[in-house]
């Protein structure tokens, strides 16, 4: 993820920061500080899709409380949290942990930007508020799904990975005209729907 060139011509800087290494690093992920032009974020990144093990998702925890914290946005970059952590080889610790990172994200009262360079898109998107996905001219993959489940987000697709830094702060100040509070209610009306259930008025 951070070798691609779509990553180092977006990303400034990046200094990546690590969680507290009681069972691991959490090496399933890229995660840490990082700016796009002059904007600071907390970024996560993913890529292949696998189970995040314990380790990561304290990680990926202590990155959400520090956006929380610094009032930084968050950017998930390639990264997915529909990965199965119901499966038999699963322990009541990781479920415990991936719920609770799930939860602490769709709370963050900061706007989150999910940047997908890769495609075929996954059917569902993390909880999320903006996405922008890059489409290579050269590929005929499918739109990003637009059935009734589909959370409601802004959403930009590009064909040029030079836009991908433009897009990201055009998305970042429509999601910074927002209270905090809105984000969050929209982020909870979109799981809502997902499940088939009934979004807030």
């Amino acid at each position: 993820m951070i070798d691609s060139k779509q990553f180092q011509d977006t990303i400034h800087r990046f200094i990546e920061l690590y969680g507290d290494r009681t069972e691991g690093i959490g090496d399933e992920i890229h995660a840490g500080l990082a700016w796009v032009d002059d904007t600071k974020f907390v970024l996560i990144g993913g890529g292949e899709p696998v189970i995040f093990q314990p380790p990561s998702w304290r990680r990926i925890s202590r990155l959400f409380g520090l956006a929380e914290q610094l009032r930084r946005p968050i950017l998930l970059w390639d990264l997915l949290f529909q990965a199965d952590i119901a499966g038999p080889s699963t322990t009541l610790l990781h479920r415990s942990s991936a719920q609770n990172s799930r939860l602490q994200l769709m709370k963050l009262p900061v706007p989150i930007i999910s940047v997908f360079d890769t495609l075929p898109l996954p059917s569902d998107f993390a909880s999320t508020d903006a996405a922008i996905l890059l489409q290579q001219e050269a590929e005929d993959s499918p739109p990003p799904p637009s059935d009734d489940k589909t959370p409601p987000m802004l959403v930009r697709v590009t064909t040029d990975p030079s836009d991908l830094k433009s897009g990201i702060l055009e998305l970042l100040s429509k999601l910074s005209a927002l209270p905090p509070e809105k984000l969050v209610d929209q982020r909870m009306d979109a799981v809502r729907q997902a499940v088939g259930g009934t979004p807030l008025p």
